[in-house]
């Protein structure tokens, strides 16, 4: 019924009265008043005992969700992770909070750093689990350390049956435990299918395999390879032992004479990043240079003037932060932040980082301002909200639970939710940052990996030609990379009450395996609800085929169409717009996924009226079709892919200083002129500030009407005006007021506000007018 307490608040119909802003008294009226509502509503028994419920839990201890992550101390500048993880990770528990906890309880997260020390890790676990209010816990990154833990505290974990939202990539360490999960795809059911089908299609017949002893994630990998393969697929299985965190060159160098002998035409690499580059300069100088599949992020392969450091193909897969693209969700909370400097997370220098001594830290230039779109930044932002979204996903599961639930309880109604509501195929938790469902077996979740590829010759890293989707049936089905672009001609007409504007464009496409703009739906084009038909031209330029004038193996359309777009009006009109073309599979069973070219060889010119470009990306976005069976009752979900080619614009403002400002800085001149009136004229003085007060009026209801759901910066120009021209007349007003003119001090108190308050304020609105402009 709307009447509930919670941590000493009353509240009734979204009002508050807390309990330390009120006196005894109030305290008792409002009692009284609730006690007399729920009399009066007597047969509403369940919403009382809803009432007496939320209350009960509000007065129960906060629950405790531990975070456990992993600093790094080595780094020669902080790369941002920790302190983005514990900035949002407090965000999240905010929003959590606000939006009614955990089953009406209060969440409390506690951060705990295993600065890399399995030891330390162990005991930040035991702690977790020991506390009786923990409802849950999330993160653990490295494979081994997450297994020394869970060997020394397994029987404790198992019986305490704490949800457990891990970012573990060995699906197996979790195996014999069954409340924790992890947010990694398993190997068997997501990664190694990927893996060997990737193998059959290139068709390598001699596979070899480099890896660490003694290492959890490097073994696994290669025990896994053994099974998935083919038969004698695998001609050699090198796992390289570490010595004070390094390999040894003579080890490393009898490797790579045994794989140059047997002649491996593939050669998987789990080493690490920093390992890695001693193993391909070996090969390198052995003259022995196979394609390489390495774990890790194959960007460091890339020289500084731009070319690759190996000569031939490199692979790796990618789950996200595919190569020239950026994640929508991440790009649309930069865009619509008020402070988007929150979100940058560019660390200080680390004067203990062993580069700084042996020359491989490079000083960095302290002038240039924080990008929050760097790279590193980037990777910064999306471990933060992962860590997150595990949050979130715990208070998602437990939304529903009873609130007058213990912790036990509740601990055991979070892993249901999570094995029935979130299972694979059949639910689906969307996240800021991805989206979330298990697999039931293994927990892992079922993600479909992406192969990501270094081609040789090019010293750029894109999407493979090839990828792999997983079916219902737990067949792989091949789907095509689409290479393509859209060049943005012209944008016009662009209509912030419709929500549309016109676009002119090409799209340009590699012709292979049959790529066609038939398999392509524009899904924010306008849709007329007359003929139920996108309103869009294609024209085709050309075919793909042999030609003087166009590439070789390119299909080349004109698109001209009305497409939609979401403004987001708050600085309207020193508002910059996201501008965009969304593309997507038109058929299910003709599934792609887009590779834009790089942004710097993007065309950058683009012709709008009123607008000016800014910024321009390529953006890429999860979805999925939620579906239940009407007659079996039974829930499916199947997502896909959807590419955005972004263009940022900012709104020109000169017509608006001209037909708005211009006049409103005339008419508070004018009535501040005024003031300096003897006050001998009192009606006079005041017919000229009414009348500026009603030209101020007028000027806002002769523009046009613009549908906004919010207010806009120009709305809050005008109340501004209307504010300051008030607070004009009510001081001319209180001058000649009989009471107050005896007063002397009070009567210069007044003039001297007269004259002062008006610069301060207009100033002050003038520099917040700027800040908006320059945002």
């Amino acid at each position: 019924m709307g009447i509930y307490r919670r941590v000493g608040q009353v509240k009734f119909a979204g009002l508050s009265l807390s309990n330390a802003g009120i006196g005894p008294v109030l305290r008792r009226i409002a009692a009284a008043i609730v006690t007399l509502l729920m009399l009066t509503i007597g047969p509403s028994v369940p919403a009382a005992v809803k009432t007496t419920d939320d209350a009960e839990a509000a007065q129960r201890p906060p629950v405790i969700m531990p975070i456990f992550f992993t600093s790094k101390s080595d780094d020669c500048y902080d790369s941002g992770i920790v302190t983005a993880i514990k900035r949002i990770a407090t965000l999240s528990q905010n929003y959590v909070n606000r939006t009614g906890g955990i089953a009406g309880r209060q969440l409390l997260i506690n951060l705990l750093d295993d600065k890399r020390d399995p030891q330390r890790a162990t005991a930040n676990l035991a702690t977790a689990i020991g506390d009786p209010q923990t409802i849950a816990m999330a993160g653990f990154t490295s494979s081994n350390r997450a297994k020394t833990a869970f060997d020394a505290n397994g029987k404790d974990l198992k019986a305490a049956n704490i949800p457990f939202i891990s970012d573990i990539s060995v699906a197996k360490i979790i195996a014999d435990y069954p409340s924790v999960f992890t947010t990694r795809p398993s190997e068997d059911e997501e990664r190694m299918p990927v893996i060997a089908e990737f193998v059959k299609e290139m068709k390598f017949e001699r596979v070899a395999f480099v890896g660490l002893q003694d290492n959890v994630a490097s073994g696994n990998l290669g025990d896994a390879l053994k099974r998935v393969l083919a038969p004698n697929a695998i001609i050699a299985d090198h796992r390289l032992v570490l010595k004070d965190d390094k390999l040894d060159p003579a080890a490393i160098s009898a490797m790579t004479d045994d794989l140059k002998a047997k002649n491996a035409d593939i050669v998987f690499i789990a080493i690490g990043n920093d390992r890695r580059n001693d193993v391909l300069n070996q090969f390198k100088s052995a003259g022995f240079t196979p394609p390489v599949f390495v774990n890790g992020r194959i960007d460091n392969l890339v020289s500084k003037s731009g070319g690759a450091m190996y000569p031939n193909d490199v692979y790796q897969l990618a789950w996200d932060g595919f190569p020239d693209v950026y994640s929508e969700r991440l790009r649309d909370l930069l865009l619509t932040s008020i402070h988007p400097e929150y979100w940058v997370f560019q660390g200080e220098k680390n004067d203990a980082a062993p580069g700084w001594k042996d020359g491989t830290c490079k000083v960095r230039d302290d002038d240039v301002p924080p990008n929050p779109l760097d790279d590193e930044n980037m990777r910064a932002l999306q471990t933060g909200m992962r860590y997150a979204d595990m949050i979130r996903l715990v208070a998602e599961a437990a939304r529903s639970a009873p609130a007058a639930a213990s912790v036990p309880d509740l601990r055991e109604f979070i892993v249901n939710e999570l094995n029935t509501t979130y299972a694979a195929g059949k639910g689906m938790f969307k996240g800021r940052f991805g989206d979330w469902s298990f697999r039931p077996t293994s927990r892992a979740a079922a993600t479909a990996p992406l192969l990501v590829v270094l081609p040789r010759g090019i010293g750029h890293p894109q999407l493979a030609p090839m990828q792999f989707l997983r079916l219902r049936n737990d067949a792989m089905r091949r789907i095509d990379t689409l290479y393509a672009d859209i060049d943005l001609i012209r944008a016009d007409r662009i209509d912030d009450n419709d929500q549309t504007f016109l676009a002119d464009f090409y799209i340009s496409m590699n012709d292979r395996s049959g790529a066609s703009i038939d398999q392509i739906e524009f899904s924010n084009a306008y849709l007329d609800p007359g003929s139920n038909s996108r309103q869009i031209t294609i024209t085709p330029i050309h075919d793909g085929g042999k030609s003087d004038a166009y590439p070789d193996h390119m299909k080349i359309y004109q698109v001209t169409g009305k497409f939609l777009y979401s403004p987001n009006l708050r600085n309207y009109p020193f508002d910059t717009q996201r501008f965009s073309i969304d593309i997507q599979p038109k058929h299910g069973s003709a599934a792609f996924i887009v590779q834009p070219p790089p942004r710097n060889l993007r065309d950058k010119s683009v012709t709008v009226d009123g607008w000016d470009p800014k910024d321009q990306y390529v953006s890429y976005d999860e979805d999925f079709v939620r579906t239940v069976d009407a007659h079996t009752l039974e829930p499916s979900v199947v997502p896909f892919y959807k590419a955005s080619f972004v263009w940022l614009m900012k709104r020109q403002t000169t017509d608006y200083f001209l037909r708005v400002v211009v006049p409103l800085a005339f008419i508070l001149f004018i009535a501040y002129l005024s003031i300096f009136i003897s006050t001998h004229h009192f009606e006079a003085i005041v017919t000229i500030q009414v009348t500026a007060l009603l030209s101020a009026v007028a000027l806002y209801l002769a523009l046009p009407k613009l549908d906004a759901n919010i207010e806009t910066l120009s709305d809050r120009l005008f109340l501004f005006t209307y504010l300051v021209l008030s607070i004009i007349i009510a001081i001319t007003i209180a001058r000649v007021n009989r009471r107050i003119e005896p007063i002397g001090w009070l009567k210069k108190s007044l003039a001297l506000l007269h004259i002062a308050i008006v610069p301060l304020m207009v100033g002050l609105m003038s520099y917040y007018v700027y800040q908006a402009m320059t945002a």
